[in-house]
C-alpha cells in the first residue's frame, strides 16, 4: 500500500495488528502495530488509522530495544506506585503533612495555599500532583538509561 506525502511516495506494509488503544466517534483508531516503512525493518508504531488502514495520522515507531526500554519505565513507574505505603482516597481529611509524606516530598507553598491545615483533599489535584511527581521520577530515570 502507497502513501504521498510531500511529493514522495512513502510505503508501508503493516506486519503484525497488535491493539487498538481507542477509537475515536469518526471511526479512526489510535492502534499499536509491527509496521515496516519505506521497505525497511518494521517497527512498533503507534498511530491514529482511519477504518480502512489507507490514511493516517502522524505518529512514533520505536525500534525493539526503544520498546523494551519503554515498558521497563512503565514497569518500574507501576512498581514504585505500588510501593506508595500512604493511600488518600476521595473526601479523606489530611494534613499537608501527611500529603507531603505520601509523595516524599516537604509540603509545597501552592498546596498549603489551596487547603488549610486539614482539609478535604480533591482527587483530581492529588492526582495530578502524584502524576507530576511521577513524570519526574520517569525523566529522572530515563536520564540514566
Amino acid at each position: 500500500m502507497a502513501v504521498y506525502e510531500d511529493d514522495r511516495d512513502v510505503t508501508f506494509e503493516i506486519m503484525e495488528e497488535i491493539g487498538i488503544i481507542s477509537t475515536q466517534d469518526t471511526g479512526w483508531t489510535r492502534e499499536i502495530n509491527l509496521v515496516r516503512w519505506n521497505g525497511g525493518v518494521a517497527k512498533y508504531d503507534i498511530r491514529d488509522w482511519d477504518p480502512y488502514h489507507q490514511r493516517m495520522s502522524k505518529g512514533i515507531t520505536l525500534t525493539e530495544d526503544e520498546m523494551r526500554r519503554m515498558l521497563n519505565a512503565m514497569r518500574r513507574r507501576r512498581s514504585n506506585a505500588r510501593n506508595r505505603r500512604t493511600v488518600v482516597r476521595a473526601e479523606t481529611v489530611v494534613s499537608t503533612e501527611e500529603v507531603s509524606e505520601a509523595l516524599d516530598t516537604k509540603p509545597d507553598d501552592e498546596f498549603d495555599r489551596a487547603a488549610s491545615s486539614d482539609a478535604v483533599v480533591d482527587t483530581e489535584i492529588l492526582a495530578e500532583t502524584v502524576a507530576a511527581a511521577e513524570a519526574d521520577d520517569l525523566q529522572e530515570s530515563g536520564a540514566a538509561l
